[in-house]
């Protein structure tokens, strides 16, 4: 069903409710700090580097970190890290806090083969859900397009996904204006994939932030961002975010309420939200709540390889898939199975035709909406005065 409403409450008011959750994404920062190789720091994209804090980031390379910040600094990952750390800061006990961050340093990242391999590199580390894209634009020449490049990222996100590597990239481009974002998803010169985002370069370290510390379950555009306020953020008109919603680019905009004004994502989309037909996953929201699901049922499977075949067993590993359906819900975090209407979610094992030692696991995974626009249809009749004689 195509979005035709930005998300809000067109009465003019917008519902807020702030929810705690746990469970930080780790992401990895990929791209252009201008730094130079030397004998013991490469900027290849062969090594990934590790970090707990902003303190360890923001030393010298020579110290361990990639850069020291000013507040003019040309070192764009850095900006794009030091931005990150301030939305990702806990200010109340209820917060999500990002335990460490991974970084490859590409330098000038101007060769193609330098983020080839820093998208095979990133890929060493299982636990990381978020792959962040600064800089592409450096690599861009006549033989080498941005699209080429996300495609590449891409097609390595999805090459690691037979082996339950489930991440999402999100890219930071250099554009200017409205117009050149929206073309970076166009059907024909641009890329419509699920798993792949843009957003805008405003605040983009914040942003990817504020996609990180917010629950798998929860619409990332739903909690308000830490650290912007409303003269943070560029002033579009509703027509002017409608474009960029419709070609699913990530931006962040003023939601207000009659009261209040709220600093949000608009909608965490990936570019595929602007293909027809749209996919499913279009929404992060549901692509986030689907990979969770889908981890804890492997997780469930893995005790039956190199298990003895038994006919318990096979029973066994249906029930613990179903309960881990049953559980996610209960939470209310997908559609439960309707056998009438054959829609929900449902996964069945069974054994394959063709090799004995294989299992398959086949059906459905439907994650609960987000409400995105709540119509409001108001009648205001003439008061009718009583008076008591």
């Amino acid at each position: 069903m195509t979005i035709t409403k930005r998300p809000g409450v067109y009465f003019n008011e917008e519902v807020d409710f702030e929810l705690d959750g746990n469970g930080a994404k780790i992401p990895v920062f990929i791209g252009y700090t201008g730094n130079t190789a030397t004998t013991n720091y490469k900027t290849d994209g062969t090594v990934l580097q590790k970090f707990s804090k902003w303190s360890e980031v923001n030393q010298a390379i020579e110290k361990g970190g990639i850069g020291v910040y000013t507040e003019n600094t040309t070192n764009k990952l850095l900006q794009v890290i030091h931005d990150f750390y301030e939305e990702a800061e806990i200010t109340r006990t209820s917060d999500i806090g990002v335990p460490k961050i991974y970084v490859i340093d590409l330098g000038a990242a101007t060769d193609k083969e330098t983020w080839l391999k820093a998208f095979t590199t990133c890929k060493s580390e299982e636990e990381i859900l978020i792959e962040a894209y600064v800089g592409l634009d450096k690599a861009v020449k006549d033989n080498v397009k941005f699209k080429d490049l996300l495609e590449s990222a891409y097609s390595s996100i999805k090459t690691e996904t037979h082996s339950l590597q489930l991440r999402n990239g999100f890219a930071v481009p250099a554009t200017t204006t409205d117009t050149e974002l929206i073309a970076l998803t166009n059907a024909e010169t641009g890329i419509q994939r699920s798993r792949i985002g843009i957003t805008e370069p405003l605040n983009a370290g914040k942003t990817i932030a504020r996609i990180c510390v917010t629950p798998y379950y929860i619409e990332p555009g739903f909690l308000d961002y830490r650290t912007l306020e409303p003269s943070d953020l560029i002033d579009r008109t509703p027509a002017q975010e409608q474009a960029l919603q419709d070609a699913g680019i990530i931006f962040n905009r003023v939601e207000k309420t009659s009261s209040e004004k709220h600093c949000k994502i608009n909608l965490c989309t990936a570019t595929s939200f602007g293909s027809s037909p749209r996919p499913a996953d279009a929404l992060f929201h549901a692509r986030f709540n689907a990979d969770h699901l889908l981890r804890k049922i492997f997780d469930a499977c893995y005790p039956q390889i190199k298990a003895n075949e038994e006919a318990s067993n096979f029973v066994k590993l249906q029930t613990q898939i179903d309960k881990v359906i049953d559980e996610e819900v209960q939470l209310g975090r997908m559609i439960k199975w309707n056998e009438d209407m054959g829609q929900g979610t449902k996964l069945v094992v069974s054994e394959s035709d063709s090799n004995p030692y294989d299992l398959y696991i086949k059906g459905t995974v439907q994650p609960v909406n987000c409400t995105t626009a709540i119509e409001v249809q108001a009648t205001i009749n003439t008061a009718v005065m009583k008076a008591n004689i």
